[in-house]
């Protein structure tokens, strides 16, 4: 009566050690791929406190900002051209219940985008010169677009790979000249997709922030954390699915007055086969 319960048990064992074995290549898809990409972005619940001689005030913040981009890419003989049309670019603020709509910088825009001498790829308008915010913008659609997210070898379940979030690195850039951001990767499991295919289910954790200091003795400064899983489909190269939570806490001090925030952070990105 022993032996089958035995032989089940040791066959768990053997299973379980297979799997965890298990190995899948994960590379970027290729360059020459047209995507679609949406990225939801929402900070709710947030709190915000600024204070000087005219007093202290604290207010309740939520911010959601959702953009949906076509990227193409046109090769040559020189490296190629990137095109991100930001079909939409909308962000809503809600500040001590008070509701505003409004459009992003780059909204209805087309970016190109050019490798440069290292390799990197930076945007500027397709049509005029950047200024204010579309500067900013065009630099976090490149650190989009220089993500690197997969460390283009086979990667066994359980294995960990660091990665430098650009895109991470580059909306705090929007503050700081010059913030430290890292990240880590870890293939969490191989299984099914919802579409009957493959999929590799890798957890996510990442760091960033930073302090600058002014010249008349200020500083800023910025700290924040989030965890979260990027899905990606192995049968159907370039869906991808992330999924991020965490917090951001901000402050600055300047002259007689300081201001500071914390916010929670949500953050979801699809990324679809340009037609899917």
């Amino acid at each position: 009566m022993m032996r089958p319960l035995l032989s089940a048990l040791l066959g768990t064992v053997v299973v379980s050690a297979l799997n965890a074995a298990e190995s899948v290549m994960l590379a970027e898809p290729d360059v020459k791929l047209g995507l679609k990409i949406e990225a939801t972005t929402s900070a709710k619940g947030g709190k915000a406190i600024s204070s000087g001689a005219a007093g202290t005030t604290e207010q309740t913040v939520d911010v959601s900002r959702h953009r949906v981009i076509q990227r193409t890419m046109h090769p040559d003989a020189i490296g190629g051209e990137v095109t991100y049309r930001f079909l939409q670019d909308r962000i809503i603020t809600v500040v001590d219940g008070k509701t505003e709509s409004s459009s992003g910088a780059l909204d209805g825009k087309v970016a190109k985008g050019l490798r440069n001498g290292a390799g990197n790829w930076t945007f500027t308008l397709a049509d005029g010169t950047a200024t204010g915010d579309e500067v900013g913008q065009l630099e976090l659609a490149g650190g989009f677009e220089n993500r690197h997210w997969l460390p283009g070898k086979k990667v066994e379940v359980g294995e960990s790979w660091n990665f430098s979030p650009n895109f991470i690195r580059s909306s705090l850039k929007l503050d700081l000249p010059a913030p430290e951001v890292s990240g880590v990767m870890t293939l969490r499991e191989i299984g099914k997709a919802p579409d009957g295919g493959r999929q590799a289910i890798i957890d996510l954790f990442i760091r960033g922030g930073g302090k600058e200091f002014l010249p008349d003795g200020g500083v800023k400064k910025a700290d924040g954390g989030l965890t979260g899983n990027l899905t990606v489909n192995l049968d159907r190269p370039g869906q991808m699915r992330m999924h991020l939570t965490g917090k951001l806490a901000t402050g600055s001090r300047e002259g007689g007055e300081s201001a500071g925030a914390l916010l929670p952070l949500t953050m979801s990105v699809k990324i679809d086969p340009m037609g899917n």
